[in-house]
């Protein structure tokens, strides 16, 4: 092998040797577009402590709940109707047997009812999920 050929091998695998690792940084670096598209500002309100009877039970049902919402003005258009929403909350709960409420289901049951019932009162879909700050059946 001549010099001539020995440098230019050297200089085409430093080139792709760059090439890779640039193409790799970048990569990894790069912030995906959709990803920061999907990166939305959340809000909480909390709906407070609730204290319902569950239905053909002699068991009490106590619960702390929160709104996550994603437009904060949307907390004062709840905070007007929190007369409302509390009490439909607390029908919810008085016509769910225990057994539907017991475990993880029964929470996550409940949880899917709220949003629905809240997301058709407000006629909004700015309310993204609801949380049980508590959840004690004593």
């Amino acid at each position: 092998m001549t010099v001539k050929k020995v440098i230019l091998f050297s200089i085409i695998g430093f080139v792709v040797t760059a090439a890779v690792f640039g193409s790799v940084f970048y990569l990894t670096t790069k912030k995906n577009p959709e990803q920061a598209a999907k990166e939305v500002k959340t809000y909480n309100y909390s709906v407070g402590e609730l204290y319902a009877n569950i239905k053909d039970s002699r068991r009490i049902l106590k619960a702390n709940i929160n709104f996550e919402i994603t437009d904060e003005k949307l907390t004062e258009k709840l905070e007007a109707k929190k007369p409302k929403i509390r009490n439909d909350i607390l029908e919810l709960i008085r016509s769910t047997e225990e057994n539907q409420l017991t475990g993880d289901k029964g929470q996550q049951m409940l949880r899917t009812e709220i949003l629905k019932s809240v997301k058709q009162m407000m006629a909004t879909e700015k309310i993204t999920n609801v949380y049980f700050v508590e959840f004690i059946i004593q």
